[in-house]
């Protein structure tokens, strides 16, 4: 029998509007770097130049923004903190095409109703502004107050009538991370917007209006990263979209996604989509694992976007996917390729001398200040084209000093003014040295060749006509009858890739032919490779993934191999066929395939500097 008939014995309650303002709060107010970000938003939708950010106690005592909006007149004023209550919509259609940064009209009602808020704003063209205050849900009226133009919104105590809420709250200093990383967000999003952040009235983030992104990159996160950024520019007419910003090279990822940044439309996303398009940008280029940093604009067309889909918005829905994904991916790989991908030697020094500061027993106490004494790795002398190279040091080629005026720009392996002049010296039969104009650099051989034979691969299985060796006598491998399973429906892609393989029998396949270019054909190991790569994905791996998945396992099986003797000619030939490919600076796993030492390195090294 139902219950709740009658109006007396009724279950279901209308929730009165001061508990659905708390409801609505915890969804758009987790923490102060939260309100933070409301605020500042709406300062931005305000046409604000200037906005300054006050912090007591990371956020949990007070949270103030202050900026020169457009202001607010007394009505406007007196609806501010009423739920719903906006300046971005009008009418149902204005969902499809919301260009602010702000539109649902929950964020004032929402902190309003968890803290002790005042407001105070001035339009430019009043003499006085109003002020108005919501103390946990109990807004009084708006009165007049002198005031400079633009808005400031104080919030203090938050969540003092919901201890609870506040109960998760961290240490103040996280809480003060959490806002600095919003505000940097929206300094970076916004050029043309001049920020000053304080905490405990100490002063922690100054950008001045005129700074570009690089600039505003520079004064976050230092110079060394900034000036490594390479820019990425492209647009697609037709989808009526542009792609702006800056790739960091490789050596700059990390193991989390927090210098990782999309801004669409000004708005900062944390989206699945534009994570996975710079996931794929850098594939190739680096280390499985890490992730790489990036300070990316996306401009879209507002109505081929759907920002309305959670009160944070975070994540968005794109109309075409599929084409911006391809166009993104593209636009990516092509100013990744030209970052400088190889590990300076600089960093390696500092390594060094970190590494001989912790081992020293003596804590550096009774050693000469600044002395390196590195134990220097095994060297192994040997004869390259009637040359012998001895483990000892020997000069580097002289330096041409460049024109006065002229900046001297650096040789590196692959350009075209470089005539890869040796002579090389092979280290361990496994490392390339040989002189630069600014310096020296060392190649993993094993590396670069594992990136040549890739990219020929590629190119071969690409142009729909891979040279296949067919052998004369088919080599048999045994495998589980299950594994068989798995290869047979592949048995066609495999051969568009030059891999010829037939079942024979219940549980054996039939290898008739290899790639030409693979240098020691394994036919066992290629299958063996075959079989555990579908296992590893759990599923059937789309027909683009099982192409790069084999042709990487081809190109490491056929390389030129840690402890190969190389001769002159060899060495150079392997240059020159690196030179020849649009990247040739990570191995198809995304390792480096050399290090580069400038003069400068050297002399910080020998404390000449």
């Amino acid at each position: 029998m139902e219950q709740g008939t009658g109006s007396q014995g009724a279950v279901i309650e209308v929730l009165g509007e001061h508990v659905r303002n708390q409801i609505a709060a915890g969804e758009v107010v987790e923490r102060p770097s939260s309100v933070v970000k409301e605020l500042v938003e709406n300062s931005l939708d305000a046409g604000a130049t200037h906005i300054e950010v006050a912090l007591e106690e990371g956020g949990a005592k007070l949270v103030r923004v202050t900026d020169d909006g457009v202001g607010m007149a007394e009505v406007d004023v007196n609806r501010a903190f009423l739920p719903h209550a906006t300046s971005k919509l009008r009418l149902p259609e204005d969902l499809e095409h919301i260009a602010s940064l702000g539109f649902r009209g929950e964020a004032l009602a929402s902190i309003g109703s968890v803290a002790r808020t005042s407001l105070l704003s001035r339009r430019h063209e009043d003499e006085l502004g109003w002020r108005i205050e919501n103390e946990g849900g109990r807004i009084s009226e708006a009165v007049e107050a002198g005031c400079p133009a633009g808005t400031q919104i104080e919030v203090r105590d938050l969540f003092y009538n919901t201890p609870a809420r506040r109960r998760f709250m961290k240490r103040a200093s996280t809480e003060f991370a959490r806002c600095l990383d919003v505000v940097q967000r929206l300094a970076l999003a916004h050029e043309g917007v001049g920020f000053v952040m304080t905490h405990d009235g100490k002063r922690v983030l100054d950008v001045e209006p005129e700074m570009d992104l690089v600039a505003r990159i520079r004064r976050a996160f230092g110079a060394e990263l900034a000036d490594a950024l390479v820019p990425v520019s492209a647009t697609h007419e037709a989808a009526r979209v542009r792609l702006e910003g800056y790739v960091a090279p490789p050596r700059f990822s990390r193991r989390d996604t927090n210098r990782q940044m999309w801004f669409l439309n000004g708005r900062y996303l944390r989206d699945k989509v534009l994570s996975r398009c710079l996931k794929e940008g850098y594939r190739g280029f680096l280390v499985e694992g890490r992730q790489p940093t990036a300070f990316l604009h996306l401009h879209l067309d507002p109505s081929t976007v759907d920002v309305n889909v959670s009160p944070t918005k975070a994540e968005v829905r794109f109309r075409e996917q599929r084409q911006l994904f391809g166009f993104c991916v593209n636009a990516l790989r092509e100013a990744v390729a030209k970052t400088d991908i190889a590990t300076p030697g600089e960093s390696m020094v500092r390594s060094m001398e970190r590494r001989q500061l912790a081992e020293d027993p003596n804590q550096g106490r009774f050693r000469e200040p600044g002395v390196l004494r590195p134990t220097p790795p095994p060297v192994v002398a040997r004869e390259v084209s009637g040359k012998k190279f001895e483990p000892t040091p020997r000069p580097l080629a002289p330096v041409e000093q460049p024109e006065e005026g002229v900046a001297e720009q650096p040789a590196v392996m692959g350009e075209r003014g470089d005539d890869l002049r040796g002579p090389f010296l092979q280290v361990a039969n496994t490392y390339l040295v040989r002189a630069l104009p600014d310096g020296f650099e060392i190649i993993d051989q094993h590396a670069l060749h594992e990136r040549i034979t890739l990219e020929e691969l590629r190119a071969e299985v690409q142009s729909g006509k891979p040279e296949v060796q067919r052998l004369l006598v088919p080599e048999l491998v045994e495998v589980a009858r299950a594994e068989l399973e798995r290869l047979k429906p592949r048995l066609e892609e495999l051969a568009g890739m030059g891999i010829e393989l037939e079942p024979f029998g219940e549980a054996t396949v039939a290898v008739h032919g290899l790639p030409a270019r693979l240098k020691k054909p394994d036919a066992q190991g290629l299958v063996n490779d075959l079989i555990a790569l579908l296992e590893e994905k759990g599923e059937t791996p789309s027909l683009d993934e099982l192409v790069e998945e084999v042709l990487h396992r081809c190109a490491c099986r056929s390389s030129i191999m840690a402890g190969d003797s190389l001769t002159e000619e060899e060495i150079r030939a392997l240059l020159e066929r690196g030179r020849a490919l649009e990247s040739d600076q990570t191995c198809p796993h995304a390792r480096p395939t050399r290090v580069r030492f400038a003069l400068e390195d050297l002399e910080k090294a020998f404390h000449r500097r």
